[in-house]
């Protein structure tokens, strides 16, 4: 998602552009796996040190059941506002040395954030990073109770059939394999009295 921004670098400050965008995301990021198009709106406004660049964006992605680990679609907004900043000065093609940079400091250590020398602006790293802040830590599935989810309740009975050998009685309780060697140093509490 690259955008030739030459003509808006000659343009006053305040000056605007306007882009609806309907993207595929499948190049994007191989992690990401998209089940719709990328639709919204990005903002270009030119500003003293370069060009902010603003978006609102929505999406549906496949992502992981955080209960039953099955793949579910997500609903996914995400929004964003980065400054980017010129490489080149646009009306002679001279490099721009770091001290005549008018913004911030710390943008000038993030690439994703440099107009390159041929004045296109390229979102897709603060998009790909803004994807990902913008997936839920734990997706759900459309069961809201796990009680109902029969996938949830199969990843249950595996757990319970692989850790059989940890389930104690009600007379001896579990004790977990790595730490029964210390248990044999506890001294009993008969001879403690």
């Amino acid at each position: 998602m690259q955008f030739n921004v030459a003509q808006l670098l000659k343009e006053p400050i305040g000056t605007t552009r306007t882009y609806q965008l309907d993207e595929s995301l499948t190049e994007l990021d191989p992690d990401i796996i998209p089940l719709s198009a990328l639709i919204g709106t990005l903002h270009l406004l030119r500003t003293h040190s370069g060009v902010l660049a603003t978006g609102n964006f929505d999406t549906t992605l496949q992502v992981d059941c955080g209960r039953c680990m099955e793949p579910v679609s997500a609903q996914i907004e995400v929004a964003f506002e980065e400054n980017f900043r010129p490489l080149t000065e646009v009306t002679t093609g001279r490099f721009l040395l770091p001290d005549e940079f008018e913004g911030q400091a710390e943008e000038l250590e993030d690439f994703a954030l440099i107009i390159d020398d041929h004045h296109i602006l390229d979102i897709s790293e603060v998009l790909r990073q803004s994807i990902w802040l913008s997936v839920p830590m734990v997706p759900r599935c459309v069961f809201a109770d796990p009680d109902h989810c029969p996938n949830f309740a199969e990843r249950i009975a595996e757990m319970d059939e692989v850790h059989a050998d940890l389930a104690g009685t009600e007379d001896e309780p579990a004790v977990d394999p790595r730490w029964a060697a210390l248990l044999a140093l506890q001294p009993n509490a008969s001879e403690e009295k």
